[in-house]
């Protein structure tokens, strides 16, 4: 008769490990349900009478980024009790939660008022700061991005990567909040396109459409999501120093978000 002892220790480990994975994987469908809810609503509201507001910063909100906030928060408070809530249009939770979501219901509300079809539902789940899993949907194309980190990047469940070309002739999008960094983008051989739409243009660069985008100033909302599926599509994403970001605190400044072949010539551009 044989005898084998057993490591304690390493089959705990993998317990914890499969765990871990049914975790994800629940967490991901329920956020892939939730982003078909929201791009639902957002479609059916495109060309509906707007009542738009401003917020303390100026920018515009409009009954449809409330109504999907809140059909975010109802669901998580009644599948999640103790998760945690930042959107960006309210939140719940202490803050302080193990888990935090963060969600922009309705990134790129300024082109879904003058009718531009830039406009997605954007939702990460987060730990300690840093994204686990994100949802990028885009209702107008049908096009539902995701991301588990360490597992890759996807676009309706297919495989997408970043492309691998250097600045120079490669095009960079960016938006009107960072005018002064153009001239050195362009001095550094970039092409530049502006496009609204933090999240429409993240999955662009995921999807290798274009080599890169700078932003003048950023929101961990819209961001964090976006930036696992970069990054897990094989791209870089750092603030305009080449600092790493946390997602449990404002983003002071700018970031970029690259195929990452180029991520050192721009942060050589933009010192």
């Amino acid at each position: 008769m044989y005898f084998f002892k057993v490591n304690t220790r390493l089959v705990s480990r993998i317990i914890g490990l499969c765990y871990h994975v049914f975790q994800m994987d629940e967490y991901l469908t329920f956020a892939k349900d939730l982003a078909r809810q929201a791009g639902a609503i957002i479609k059916d509201n495109f060309n509906s009478n707007l009542k738009v507001e401003l917020k303390s910063d100026h920018s515009p909100v409009t009954q449809v980024d409330k109504q999907i906030n809140s059909l975010v928060i109802d669901a998580i408070r009644t599948t999640y009790p103790d998760h945690g809530v930042l959107g960006e249009e309210a939140d719940t939770g202490m803050g302080n939660e193990e888990y935090q979501w963060l969600c922009d219901p309705l990134d790129g509300t300024a082109a879904f008022i003058v009718g531009m079809q830039h406009s997605t539902f954007i939702l990460a789940l987060t730990s300690d700061g840093q994204v686990l899993l994100s949802v990028v949907y885009d209702p107008f194309t049908n096009k539902l991005y995701h991301a588990v980190k360490g597992n890759g990047a996807f676009c309706n469940d297919k495989p997408i990567q970043v492309n691998n070309q250097p600045l120079q002739d490669s095009y960079v999008l960016v938006e009107p909040t960072g005018f002064e960094l153009y001239p050195k983008l362009t001095d550094a051989g970039a092409i530049l396109e502006v496009a609204p739409g933090a999240g429409y243009r993240a999955m662009l660069l995921a999807s290798g459409r274009c080599s890169a985008i700078v932003q003048g100033k950023a929101d961990n909302h819209d961001v964090g999501a976006a930036a696992l599926i970069v990054e897990e599509a094989g791209g870089k994403v750092t603030d305009l120093r080449g600092h790493a970001l946390r997602y449990d605190q404002s983003i002071q400044g700018g970031v970029i978000l690259s195929n990452g072949t180029c991520h050192a010539e721009i942060l050589e551009a933009l010192a």
